[in-house]
């Protein structure tokens, strides 16, 4: 039997799973252990999941109201304030019970949950949210910060603003302050007397993390938006170590698998530093980063990042990076 050749392989695949050559030869070198189980896990359903908001309500009474709706909850690992919902009995949709509407729980995957889960706020922190238009990650950190403290969130995009506004009010958020500008142009001069003891700066990414969400995402034709996207993540990861002051952490994530976007982007934004440290996670969540892809090294401390495997976790691809400012 003739032996398929790497491209052949390549195609021959992307064929058999309705990929874009590029997308599955990314697959490919993202996940070397497993491709195939990677490939498997993207084409499963994706599952609803929502985060209880702790301000409005406790898991327990969102459990009861929503199964009493026909909704089948069962608790998620990792976090204990969510589920994942199965609607298929359900009276209504999971986005337009009473209970969303008055903000007692957010839609949001377990993935998207983990790098505030990292980060750990605490009541009385200063937070800088850096991108958190819509305002899944940012409600989040003010649900943990008990309303104490300050969060500001920073968005540039009016229409991604107006959800982020709405979220934000919905689920009875009162210690947040919008910010409507650029993140990439953040200095403390905008900032005034704000100095933020923690960062998140969930970047503006690829997507392709979520393919399970969003099979269109599988179609990709090439690396353009990927180069595109990866300077802006570096400019925004070079504001965010720059505002942070000493003994202040930052965590860096995407919704993205392309090492592109990640590894390589925290590597050559800290590389030329000497004032930043990579963290390990307080919690045994996710697989080690990559220190290398093939023949191009990001170092050995990438080790302490953190990625999410839909094959391992049964979640989005997702990348974590936590970092303190020495």
């Amino acid at each position: 039997m003739t032996q398929l050749s790497e491209s052949d392989k390549i195609r021959q695949l992307a064929e058999d799973y309705a990929y874009s050559p590029f997308m599955m030869e990314q697959i490919m070198i993202n996940f070397p252990d497993d491709y195939m189980g990677v490939i498997r896990a993207f084409n499963k359903p994706d599952v609803d999941t929502i985060r209880v908001n702790t301000l409005k309500s406790n898991p327990q009474e969102v459990k009861t109201l929503l199964e009493a709706k026909g909704f089948h909850l069962r608790p998620t690992k990792w976090v204990d304030y969510a589920f994942h919902v199965d609607s298929s009995d359900a009276q209504y949709r999971l986005g337009a019970t009473h209970e969303y509407l008055k903000g007692k729980y957010y839609i949001q995957s377990l993935a998207s949950m983990i790098p505030v889960h990292f980060l750990f706020p605490q009541p009385g922190d200063n937070i800088l949210d850096m991108c958190a238009a819509p305002g899944s990650k940012t409600t989040q950190i003010a649900q943990i910060m008990e309303q104490k403290g300050t969060l500001v969130a920073v968005d540039a995009k009016p229409s991604r603003l107006r959800a982020l506004t709405s979220n934000v009010k919905r689920c009875g958020i009162k210690n947040c302050i919008i910010f409507p500008f650029d993140s990439t142009q953040l200095n403390s001069n905008n900032l005034a007397s704000f100095v933020p003891n923690k960062i998140l700066l969930d970047a503006p990414c690829s997507g392709s993390g979520i393919i399970r969400g969003d099979p269109n995402l599988k179609k990709v034709k090439n690396d353009k938006d990927i180069k595109r996207l990866s300077q802006i993540q570096k400019r925004l990861l070079k504001t965010g170590l720059d505002l942070l002051p000493s003994g202040g952490y930052l965590m860096y994530s995407t919704c993205s698998f392309h090492y592109q976007e990640n590894e390589q982007v925290v590597s050559e934004t800290i590389s030329q530093r000497k004032d930043i440290d990579i963290i390990e996670p307080f919690e045994d969540i996710g697989m080690p980063g990559h220190e290398h892809i093939g023949d191009m090294e990001f170092g050995y401390d990438l080790i302490k990042s953190r990625r999410l495997y839909p094959n391992l976790h049964d979640t989005d691809a997702f990348f974590l990076c936590l970092m303190k400012k020495k």
